[in-house]
This record gives structure tokens, C-alpha cells and sequence, in this order.
């Protein structure tokens, strides 16, 4: 019996675990921004953060699996660069949480809801295409789900130009065109975070196609 019965499959869990972790994170902020209860969104916002030291402790853990196993599902570096690249997500949406919490931002526009439904719909396709790379084999099938990610990834870019477009123009309190500029940025940084993962994802199956 080999006494590395289930190597990889600690890896694959690991991934699965970091990009459910963070599917919930997004979750949570479309809950959040959609929900007229002051209290229901104080809750998320904080559920988030939970989340966040969720996200850091399993890449933590990916790192130190892949330094101490001797089989491996690709590269350590790769898998490194994974489990890094995921918890970029995770560090953006988590920013996003905070900044419309901690900004009180007067009113949850109609941008801040389409990115936030963006940003979900983006980490829920992530978290498809992560589980399919339990079988390497099916990289056509990842590759149509990372090319997914990417169009959705520029409908996120067309809302916050549209939306700091109209900022630029309407706005004339200083103060909440800060606000409101800092927010669509960091909700656009999320949707950017999961096309940066497509580019790990994508390198991972060229070298192990």
C-alpha cells in the first residue's frame, strides 16, 4: 500500500475548499448590498471578514502540503501561485465588504448591485472551473469556463467605467465621489482577481496538457 494513497486529492480538496470559501464570501455581498435591513447587512459584511482568515489559513495550508509532500497533483510553484491567486479573490471581495461598511456609503446604487451580482456570478464560474481541475483531462471544459470568467470579468469593467463616468459627472460632494470611487474600484478589483486566476488555471493545463 502506498503510503501517499490520496496525495493529490488533499491538493484538489485544498483548492475546492479555498474557492468555496470565497464563492460564499461573494455570496454574502450580493445578500449584503441587496437587503434593505441595517442589521442583516452589518451581519455579512462581518461574516465576511470571518471568512477572509478563513481564506489566508488554507492557503497557508496549500504551502506548507507542498512543501512537505513528495507527490504533487503539478508543479509546487503552480500550486502556490493557485491557492495565492484564490485568495487574492477572497482579499478583494473582503475590501469591497469593508469599504461600503466601514465608508457608509449614503445609498447601495444600482452600479454597487450589478457589480456585486457580477462579482458572484464571476466567483461562481471559478468555482466550477477549480472543480473540474480535479480532472486535468477535462481541459476543454476549463478552458470554456475560464473564457467565461474573462466576459464576465469585462461586463464588470464596462459597469464601473459607465458608473465613475456618471460619478465624475453628477457628483459634486468631494467627500462621497471618494466614496463611491474607492467602492466600484474595489468591486472591480474582485472581478479582475478571478480573471487572474483563469491565467493559473490556463497555465497549469498548457504544462500538464
Amino acid at each position: 500500500m502506498s503510503i501517499f494513497p490520496n496525495s493529490n486529492q488533499v491538493f484538489y480538496d485544498l483548492f475546492n475548499r479555498a474557492v468555496a470559501n470565497t464563492s460564499e464570501m461573494a455570496t454574502l455581498l450580493n445578500n449584503a448590498v441587496n437587503t434593505t435591513d441595517t442589521y442583516e447587512q452589518k451581519f455579512q459584511f462581518t461574516h465576511i471578514d470571518k471568512l477572509k482568515t478563513k481564506s489566508y489559513e488554507i492557503t497557508h495550508q496549500v504551502f506548507t502540503e507542498s512543501g512537505r509532500m513528495l507527490i504533487s497533483p503539478f508543479q509546487r510553484k503552480d500550486m502556490c501561485d493557485l491557492a495565492a491567486a484564490i485568495d487574492d479573490v477572497a482579499d478583494s471581495i473582503a475590501m469591497a465588504s469593508r469599504r461600503i461598511n466601514l465608508y457608509d456609503v449614503p445609498k447601495i446604487t444600482p452600479p454597487i448591485i450589478n457589480l456585486a451580482e457580477l462579482i458572484f456570478k464571476t466567483v461562481k464560474a471559478l468555482e466550477e472551473a477549480v472543480k473540474a481541475m480535479n480532472n486535468l483531462s477535462n481541459s476543454t471544459q476549463i478552458f470554456e469556463l475560464c473564457n467565461n470568467i474573462k466576459q464576465l470579468e469585462y461586463q464588470a469593467d464596462t459597469v464601473y467605467n459607465e458608473a465613475f463616468a456618471d460619478l465624475l459627472a453628477n457628483e459634486t460632494d468631494a467627500i462621497q465621489l471618494i466614496k463611491y470611487t474607492d467602492v466600484f474600484m474595489a468591486m472591480e478589483t474582485a472581478t479582475d482577481s478571478c480573471e487572474d486566476v483563469t491565467l493559473v488555471i490556463e497555465s497549469i493545463l498548457i504544462k500538464n496538457g
